[in-house]
């Protein structure tokens, strides 16, 4: 989306009254990314609104319209969902079998499906598809969770240390200054050095 679409909510407002009906379909849990938002319902569906880029609101729109499109609360197509989870412009859940499916950015691999495309379809994390996730927590580009056992897997950027296994970057900025101080500390000599 470019620019404001929506002037800002200075109070609480209710919404979703045709979709959130009490009695019928009531509203068990809900998380926010950046610009988007997962509701989680008793019958284990998964509803989405906000920013459409990425697909992280499982749509893919293109039209005209789109704007007045992704403000409209609609499900993502998740089946037996227990839980959802949401990064600055990611989303997931969890189904009943403790899988975790993820749509969205992915230019970091932060769904961790393998690939960097971005997408807006519900897509099986494939490597944790044998593994009970129990949480989830999702930042701009990377993704951690933790399992029924206690375990704790990282995807997605990894620059600054934030995938827990090393700060990767840090490593080379270290490796790079200190080639530079090398560098300098022998042109200093060889202008030191005696004629």
């Amino acid at each position: 989306m470019s620019g404001r679409t929506c002037d800002p909510l200075k109070e609480p407002t209710q919404f979703g009254m045709d979709v959130f009906v009490k009695g019928k379909r009531t509203l068990d849990r809900i998380v926010s990314g950046a610009h988007h938002s997962l509701a989680l319902t008793s019958d284990g569906k998964v509803f989405a609104w906000g920013d459409a880029e990425s697909g992280k609101i499982g749509r893919d729109l293109r039209s005209r319209r789109r704007n007045a499109q992704a403000m409209k609360i609609e499900s993502v197509g998740a089946r037996n969902a227990v839980n959802i989870f949401c990064g600055n412009h990611a989303s997931f859940y969890l189904n009943q079998k403790g899988q975790l499916y993820a749509w969205g950015l992915n230019n970091h691999g932060q769904l961790g499906i393998g690939t960097k495309a971005n997408t807006c379809v519900p897509t099986l994390v494939q490597n944790l598809k044998d593994v009970h996730i129990k949480s989830v927590a999702g930042g701009e580009h990377h993704t951690v969770a933790v399992t029924e056992e206690g375990e704790v897997y990282a995807w997605g950027r990894n620059d600054e240390g934030q995938g827990g296994v090393g700060d990767l970057y840090g490593e080379y900025r270290t490796m790079k200054a200190q080639k530079e101080m090398e560098e300098a500390q022998k042109a200093q000599e060889a202008t030191e050095a005696p004629i």
